[in-house]
């Protein structure tokens, strides 16, 4: 006797269905059409595919016997981590620019040497040089030095391209 219950329960979903469409289609015939398409498409996938209907079971939270089941409660979204307060950095002991243009690449890379890693970023971020993070991770002087050094390098020889002569 259930399985004639269900079999009706089933009969009442899928007249429900039709009139839904038919309603639909008195407003928008294009939609009503797509999703009966649709509907008719997955339908017959599902069955001539029992690993797609199960798939279908699984996404809706229906067993297989019909009954409805409640969908469990998503899990809340996970919370994001607070971003890590920005360090303030001192200002830099020098302006390479100047030490670059007046007394050279030596002497600039000698006073850079002179400085800890700390000394240089923070010429780094004054001047903002960095614009692509790339000094953030190296914590030897003489990486950080030989970086800014080419770093001004490049920023005060940029655009002699078109200069002339």
């Amino acid at each position: 006797m259930s399985a004639g219950i269900d079999e009706a329960r089933r009969r009442v979903q899928v007249q429900e269905t039709g009139a839904a469409l038919l309603k639909l289609g008195a407003t928008n015939a294009s939609a009503s059409v797509l999703l009966a398409k649709l509907v008719q498409v997955v339908a017959e996938e599902a069955a001539r595919t029992p690993r797609f209907a199960k798939a279908i079971e699984e996404a809706f939270a229906v067993p297989s016997d019909g009954a409805t089941v409640a969908l469990p409660a998503a899990a809340p979204a996970p919370r994001r981590r607070a971003a890590a307060p920005k360090v303030k950095r001192e200002p830099g002991a020098f302006d390479p620019f100047e030490v670059f243009k007046l007394d050279g690449e030596e002497a600039l890379l000698e006073r850079l040497s002179s400085l800890d890693a700390d000394g240089i970023k923070d010429i780094i971020a004054e001047q903002e040089m960095d614009t692509h993070k790339e000094t953030g991770r190296k914590r030897k002087v003489d990486v950080l030095a030989v970086w800014t050094v080419e770093r001004v390098k490049t920023l005060t020889s940029k655009g002699n391209a078109f200069r002339y002569g």
